[in-house]
């Protein structure tokens, strides 16, 4: 094709797309003006020559505009009836479009035709597509039966069948056709459907050896090895499936889809500096592809190396600037504290695309720690109006709650969530605050069994539960052995030995009491609540000076209880 009549054809295109996408205000004027250019469209085309149109039909294919070449190769059909390949190209964009009706009409003309036998293959294929599109299944494998006999390795057509027949349930025959197939001309492709339809029996290991035959014929081809992979990962034989990949990308370092594949394999087994390496050579090998540089960035967020993490979520959004890459740029920017550099790229988010509300809820906890609540609780309330589950922005909002000392909204507004089967656990601790704090130590009890009982492991429930139920003076041989299993997951934890000094003090074990206090403030030295239990403790092992300087530090703390503090210092503990 000469530079001259390319240029034309990229052009008309242009102007065709063109004319397809005119809108105007309001539905009548709209549509008036698309008949106008689809009628204009119709006369640029019928003033058209067949070659020109053909050549046109093959730019707006390359485009992906599948209805604009079906214009072009329709009008060639008028102009040129006896142009077979453009016609059966036709037929088979109808039949993909499913204008099945306007397909079969084709199929009518062209077997009216005396056709050469690669033309009557493509024919009858298409014919047995049009079946199955109409699900018509057994005609269509008749017609496939035809087909064979001018072309017994005819690959899209064994491929077609192996469908159909499996799609029955029909695999031994689906087999043995492709068996025959095979020993007509052993391609790989045949290989590769030979073990599809074994593993659909269950049969792993005929497949392997169909795979092993696929790599003899098409040894650069991945999907063998890629199949060959997923069996021994369905087998639990992570090893084999690693070697495999392994094996394959030391020969050929550029199959991207095997270092995919072995890179997922790696971070299952969280080996997550492997995985970095294996897809830091893949974004180099596929142009930065941004599917790549996403897993890579998240595997540095992962790894907690943010500045990399944050350096390729960059790279990506330059690459591909959509909401998901906005989001994860911003979340490395937050790990690396530059909340300031992140809220620019939150906000650019869709808030009613995909990333919209896990964006608005980074938004409000940035909001939350400016003290701004107003603007955090308004962004929440966004979120849950779409999706009033949505535990992330529960958790928020309660925290808020909490700030604010509006303990009863935060347990109404959280009561339904908690009834569910599957509750977040900062959820329930929240509302057992809230009710500590409205001294409901009944339901402050429920919601912390309830969270135990779901993660057994949560020392601050725990310590929690045991100070609470050291401070009631009550079942303080449970509280002790709550606490204890609390410091044997955090051992040394100031704040779990103030609470088990604290049980030690209400069972009037207080030299026990005051060697444990020592030792949690050796950890924490800073707060107010510990100072006084110090004091209390320090009073009933009859060192009354001592007693009250404690008391005195805690007030210093700027203590929430300065009147039980002052009323210590002037008459001491038993006047409390």
């Amino acid at each position: 094709m000469n530079a001259c009549l390319k240029a034309s054809i990229l052009l008309l295109c242009a102007a065709l797309l063109g004319a397809c996408s005119i809108q105007k205000s309001g539905q009548e004027s709209a549509k008036l003006e698309s008949e106008r250019a689809e009628k204009k469209q119709q006369q640029q085309i019928a003033q058209m020559d067949p070659q020109f149109l053909y050549l046109a039909a093959q730019n707006a294919l390359k485009d992906g505009n599948r209805l604009l070449a079906v214009k072009f190769l329709t009008s060639l059909v008028e102009k040129d009836p006896e142009a077979i390949e453009p016609q059966i190209q036709l037929t088979s964009l109808l039949l993909q479009l499913g204008k099945s009706d306007d397909a079969e009409k084709q199929i009518a003309l062209l077997l009216k035709k005396e056709l050469k036998k690669d033309d009557l293959e493509r024919l009858l294929l298409t014919q047995a597509r049009m079946k199955v599109s109409k699900n018509l299944q057994d005609e269509a494998l008749a017609l496939l039966d035809e087909l064979f006999k001018e072309n017994p390795a005819n690959l899209p057509g064994r491929d077609l069948q192996a469908r159909i027949l499996s799609g029955q349930k029909r695999f031994d025959e689906a087999l043995t056709a492709i068996n025959e197939a095979i020993l007509i001309e052993e391609l790989p492709e045949f290989r590769l459907l030979q073990a599809q339809l074994l593993l659909k029996q269950n049969d792993s290991k005929a497949a392997r050896v169909s795979l092993q035959r696929m790599r003899l014929l098409a040894p650069e081809n991945d999907t063998a090895v890629l199949l060959l992979s997923s069996i021994a990962l369905n087998e639990d034989d992570s090893n084999s499936a690693e070697k495999e990949l392994r094996d394959f990308l030391n020969a050929y370092p550029h199959a991207i889809r095997v270092g995919h594949a072995l890179g997922k394999v790696l971070i299952e087994e969280n080996r997550i500096a492997e995985a970095i390496m294996i897809y830091r050579d893949l974004v180099n090998q596929s142009g930065q592809n941004p599917e790549i540089l996403k897993t890579l960035g998240m595997l540095y967020f992962r790894y907690k190396d943010f500045e990399k993490s944050e350096a390729t979520f960059r790279k990506l959004h330059q690459n591909s600037p959509d909401d998901q890459s906005r989001f994860y740029l911003a979340a490395s920017l937050e790990a690396l504290e530059r909340p300031d550099e992140a809220k620019p790229f939150y906000e650019q988010i869709d808030p009613k695309g995909a990333m919209g509300d896990a964006a608005q809820i980074r938004l409000a906890g940035m909001d939350f720690t400016k003290d701004d609540l107003k603007s955090a609780l308004t962004r929440l309330h966004r979120v849950l109006e779409s999706k009033p589950s949505d535990t992330e922005a529960h958790l928020m909002r309660s925290a808020i709650r909490l700030t604010q000392k509006q303990y009863k909204l935060l347990i109404e507004e959280t009561r339904d969530l908690s009834a569910m089967d599957k509750v977040h656990p900062q959820l329930l601790f929240n509302r057992a605050v809230a009710f500590d704090h409205l001294k409901q130590y009944d339901q402050l009890e429920v919601m912390l069994s309830q969270l135990l009982t779901h993660s057994p492991k949560h020392s601050e429930a725990m310590n929690f539960l045991g100070y609470s139920y050291a401070i009631q003076g009550i079942e303080l041989d449970k509280a002790e052995k709550l606490i204890l299993k609390a410091l044997d997951l955090k051992p040394d934890d100031g704040y779990y030995l103030d609470s088990l000094a604290w049980v030690y003090f209400q069972r009037g074990e207080f030299k026990k009491a005051l060697t444990t206090q020592n030792r949690a403030l050796k950890q924490i030295s800073d707060d107010a609540i510990m100072f006084e239990h110090l004091g209390d403790i320090l009073w009933k092992n009859g060192d009354q000076p001592a007693a009250r300087k404690a008391w005195e530090k805690s007030l210093q703390m700027n203590s929430e209880n300065a009147d039980k503090l002052n009323n210590k210092i002037q008459h001491g503990l038993d006047s409390d």
